[in-house]
């Protein structure tokens, strides 16, 4: 699938810093093998799709073949039956930095509900929302979950008032406007209540730059397009501020993220090396925050 062109120009990035010039980051396009009218630019510590899609053609991704891995499109059906074990272990980690378990969750994101059926399976009122109606439908196929379809900015959902804990797994960066989300987000969460955000740091880590010194391109797919946004981890804890949200912590590396290697043979290595690159210049493949909300 090809998002249809559009016309735009090249803008700075709300989440630029004043006085770097906006460059084209050929690397990372090269990388996500972009086609000639669509690339990746830079500005400092952020990075953007340009041109940037809509909020409809964003919608269009999300269909049957993004997560069922139809043309390589997304990885995300591949891994499904570790899934549970490894969101046992985020909403284990979630509950000891709440400091308890938390009696009320929104998974922000949902896909077909398996973060949601974790926390509902350690006694946790979890609740989800997403926009693909195939995702929505897998997850009652699949859990017996209802997850509410629609978007949290456009459509009139059923949520409760608030909630303890917000999630969002790798959905900040597919979204054209963050900090309205955050803003939402804020007016949903306890007082008291805890925002979890685990995104994806690409390019920089050790991963992706053993694949650019390689000369690998990925192929392209639906996922060369459905991040807006690529955030470091400095600049997500600028995004972080911007929003009203103070974060508590932020680290690069996870270690349930061995559930996920392919060959147990570089598990070992490479966790070693995602490690390294945190402790050293927080430059793992995968940055995790945990975030309260600032007191007005």
């Amino acid at each position: 699938m090809r998002i249809a062109a559009l016309p735009y120009a090249p803008q700075r990035c709300f989440l630029a810093k004043p006085g770097p010039s906006i460059k084209e980051w050929s690397a990372a396009s090269q990388l996500l093998s972009l086609p000639s009218d669509r690339k990746v630019l830079r500005c400092g510590d952020v990075a953007w799709l340009d041109p940037m899609p809509s909020f409809e053609e964003c919608k269009a991704l999300y269909s049957e073949a993004y997560y069922t891995c139809r043309d390589a499109a997304c990885p995300f059906s591949c891994i499904e039956g570790r899934q549970l074990e490894y969101f046992g272990h985020r909403v284990r980690r979630i509950a000891k930095r709440l400091g308890r378990k938390p009696e009320s969750l929104l998974d922000i994101g949902a896909a077909s509900g398996f973060f949601v059926r974790a926390a509902r399976d350690q006694g946790i009122a979890a609740e989800g929302v997403e926009i693909s109606s195939w995702a929505c439908e897998e997850a009652r196929r699949t859990h017996g979950i209802e997850i509410f379809e629609g978007d949290l900015l456009r459509d009139d959902l059923p949520l409760r008032s608030h909630y303890d804990v917000v999630v969002m797994n790798h959905v900040l960066e597919h979204l054209l406007d963050p900090l309205a989300y955050l803003d939402a987000i804020r007016t949903l969460l306890a007082p008291d209540g805890l925002l979890v955000i685990e995104i994806p740091q690409q390019f920089i880590n050790p991963i992706d730059l053993i694949y650019r010194a390689a000369g690998h391109h990925r192929p392209y797919n639906l996922a060369s397009l459905h991040h807006p946004y690529f955030y470091t981890a400095s600049s997500a804890l600028r995004l972080m501020e911007m929003g009203g949200f103070r974060a508590e912590s932020l680290s690069t590396w996870l270690p349930e993220q061995v559930f996920h290697l392919p060959n147990p043979a570089i598990t070992l290595p490479l966790q070693g090396l995602l490690w390294l690159s945190d402790r050293v210049a927080r430059r793992g493949h995968i940055i995790e925050i945990f975030a309260t909300p600032e007191m007005a």
